[in-house]
């Protein structure tokens, strides 16, 4: 499950946006395993005037409906996606007609007319490679112009493809690249989205500022990206935070089940398989979290958790200080709340003026915590027109308090969201929109800010906190620093400002940056595994790939089947097979999606014309049981030693196993085997053996058989080899109710089964 902080978290982020969903469920990533691709663009709802469209929680018809949208209502259109549906689906904003809150949802596209552009802002065309960059999702598409509106997909990129960028332009406040590419053999150029693009920048030559990184701490590897950055934004501070943890002990930390998170919608190589999280014989995936949150696999948290896959212009925001620091100004919070109800100043219920960026300042100095991080928070939380009546003054029964953080926003109606945070607000005393800005921001600071979680990626990874290493960790999504992070950055329409990012740096880290590639599912498991209704030795198991069987010399040909356990895997070495005296060996291979092959190898021995396992200088023989195609007169609780002693072998060796194959311990039973080894340990021969009223397998005689045998008489069972043997307890080749007389009377002591 995940930690007490999370729910802390959800209360935190509960935004106008889902007051009427109240799942409450973190929504701090796009619905995993799906690309998404920033539109630009007015749109309006299109359906028969007395119906309505389902705004959803995620893309796809399986995910909550949020609101009924009616046919002509305004839209802005955020992303687009491939659903869940396979159909395209818009991640929209709009506002709601009962109190003008502004809500995010989704919708499918052709649900919507599209009525305006995108604003595009060219900041980069170079025509030459200044970076190359790797794809970090499937179903990337690479368009003709930046932005989704008016523009035409081209081909679909996917996780680990490589690119090379020549330009750039911002739409809406998101960076496109444009990217050259080449895909079976074909050159391509066209627009691709930042969020799924991992950048290295080429050719950042500072030396000098280079050098300064090497001093701060920064390895090598760090050098590049950060010094590229640094030429584009020189008022950008980077400091490097020396964790001294080795990075191999802190991914295994991470990777305990549980801790990270992925849905289960995502790609399987994005899923733990370790124990407990997986289960290889059924396809399952343990859930932790919800109905779908599975644990993330060691070699994704590790790519989530290496900072130098994200040292670009979008994804460094998760590192973002959010503490306070005297470089963050008036100037750079007033970037953050253009064209925001918080722009300018507004008239405070205490009669006084309150100037929201002289506010948010003082409030970071107070609080300790960046003015920036509070800005962007309030904006995040309020929305841009901010006509929430957790902050309007004005609701019923709380007029006068404001809750400008949301803090204790939730319940299953909007009145109880609205009740429950103006209660908090009143609780705390919140009776200005000042108090309530300061004191959402101390609250901020006392739970991570301020112990040292000072930034997106130490809340999501504890690598700082020495007091709760690997604990007190604010969500379990495993990527939600990074889309946090990504969201913070759309937020930023102004990247100018004196912003300060706090990077951290492990010890024995790769040389190389983590890399990560969905390529599918791992499961290389056979369901089942067979020869002609033979039997193998041991019997099948999934995890056992060695197996052995006997067969007389008039068997001369012998047929494989097998089934995998995942459908993405193939196997190949079934069919139909001729066999040679002496042995076989018939190799079995089931290939996982992403490419790995477990090989299972089948033994078989097919005897000579003469069979040698009865002759003179080998064999088995006994005294005490008689030995046919099966083995009989095995008495109910014979153990194993003293069967065993009453075996005699010519010219090799034989051992008692089990059903499964193993070793036999304790009571010898029906579907046990003896399996007969010539002197150089090949196996020659196998002998199952019978005790006559013990169906079950277990070595007595009880009312568990009494049962089994009543149900193979109602055709409720299908009994079958040995077991149907022993249920035929009167040898008359029929399993009746005159067996189950025998079977009942042995068991109330009145007679004994012959064996």
């Amino acid at each position: 499950m995940r930690h007490n902080e999370n729910v802390k978290r959800r209360i935190l982020k509960a935004t106008a946006s889902i007051i009427l969903s109240l799942s409450l469920v973190v929504g701090s990533a796009h619905a995993p395993g799906i690309a998404y691709a920033a539109t630009s663009g007015t749109g309006v709802i299109k359906c028969a005037q007395n119906d309505w469209v389902a705004a959803r929680s995620g893309p796809g018809t399986n995910y909550e409906i949020e609101h009924k949208l009616a046919n002509g209502k305004p839209i802005t259109i955020l992303e687009d996606t491939k659903g869940t549906d396979g159909k395209t689906w818009y991640k929209i904003k709009y506002n709601l007609i009962v109190d003008n809150s502004e809500c995010t949802s989704y919708v499918r596209s052709d649900l919507v007319t599209i009525t305006g552009s995108s604003t595009e802002v060219t900041t980069v065309a170079s025509g030459s490679v200044y970076a190359t960059a790797t794809v970090t999702a499937n179903n990337v598409f690479l368009r003709d112009n930046a932005g989704t509106s008016g523009t035409n997909r081209i081909i679909s990129l996917y996780c680990g493809d490589k690119v090379d960028i020549v330009g750039e332009k911002n739409v809406n406040g998101v960076t496109w690249y444009n990217v050259k590419c080449t895909k079976s053999g074909k050159n391509y150029n066209g627009w691709v989205i930042c969020t799924y693009l991992n950048v290295t920048y080429v050719g950042a030559n500072d030396e000098n500022y280079a050098q300064t990184l090497r001093n701060a701490g920064f390895p090598e590897s760090y050098i590049n990206n950060l010094t590229a950055l640094h030429s584009r934004h020189p008022n950008w501070t980077f400091n490097a935070v020396k964790t001294g943890l080795d990075w191999n002990t802190v991914i295994a930390n991470e990777s305990v089940n549980g801790r990270n998170l992925v849905q289960n919608t995502e790609n399987d190589a994005r899923k733990s398989t370790a124990a407990g999280a997986y289960d290889w014989n059924t396809n399952k995936w343990t859930v932790y979290d919800g109905s779908s949150w599975v644990s993330a696999s060691k070699n994704y948290i590790a790519y989530c958790m290496d900072p130098r896959n994200f040292l670009d212009e979008t994804n460094i925001f998760q590192f973002e200080s959010l503490s306070y620091n005297s470089i963050q100004n008036a100037t750079g919070v007033s970037a953050i709340l253009a064209g925001t109800f918080m722009s300018g100043s507004v008239k405070d219920s205490d009669g006084s003026t309150l100037n929201y960026t002289n506010s948010f300042v003082n409030a970071g100095k107070n609080t300790n915590v960046s003015p920036y991080h509070l800005a962007a928070r309030v904006k995040q939380e309020q929305g841009v027109n901010g006509t929430s009546p957790m902050i309007s003054g004005k609701y019923s029964g709380f007029e006068g308090y404001y809750n400008y953080f949301n803090y204790g926003a939730y319940g299953s109606t909007k009145d109880f969201v609205y009740k429950n945070g103006l209660s908090y607000a009143k609780n705390k005393g919140w009776n200005t929109r000042y108090k309530s800005i300061l004191g959402g921001a101390q609250l901020l600071g006392s739970s991570y800010i301020n112990k040292g979680q000072d930034t997106l990626y130490f809340e999501k990874f504890n690598v700082v906190n020495n007091s709760a290493l690997y604990a007190h960790q604010y969500m379990a999504n495993v990527k939600g620093a990074i889309s946090e992070g990504q969201s913070v950055a759309k937020g930023y329409t102004d990247k100018n400002q004196a912003f300060v990012f706090k990077i951290p740096v492990y010890n024995n880290m790769p040389e190389k940056p983590v890399e990560f590639y969905d390529n599918g599912n791992p499961n290389n498991y056979l369901k089942s595994l067979g020869i002609n209704g033979l039997s193998l030795t041991p019997a099948f198991n999934s995890e056992t790939t060695n197996y052995s069987i006997v067969v007389p010399n008039e068997i001369s040909s012998i047929t494989v089947a097998a089934e995998t356990v995942v459908n993405t895997s193939t196997v190949s070495g079934t069919g139909r097979y001729n066999l040679n005296a002496g042995n076989n060996i018939i190799k079995i291979n089931c290939k996982a999606q992403n490419g790995s092959v477990r090989t299972y190898t089948i033994n078989i021995s097919r005897q000579g014309e003469s069979n040698d396992t009865q002759g003179t200088s080998f064999g088995i023989s006994s005294s005490s049981y008689k030995i046919g195609n099966v083995i009989t007169g095995v008495g109910p609780g014979t153990d194993a030693n003293t069967f065993i002693n009453n075996i005699s072998a010519t010219g090799g060796s034989v051992k008692l196993l089990d059903s499964s194959g193993a070793q036999q311990s304790g009571n010898v039973g029906t579907g046990s085997r003896v399996a007969v080894y010539d002197a150089s340990n090949n196996l020659k021969a196998t002998y199952d053996i019978v005790v006559y009223g013990d169906t079950s397998g277990d070595g007595v005689i009880s009312v568990k058989d009494l049962i089994m045998i009543n149900r193979q008489i109602l055709n409720l069972s299908n009994l079958s080899g040995a077991s149907l043997t022993a249920a035929d307890v009167s040898r008359d080749g029929n399993v009746s109710v005159k067996d189950l007389i025998m079977v009942n009377n042995s068991i109330l002591g009145k007679s004994t089964i012959s064996q």
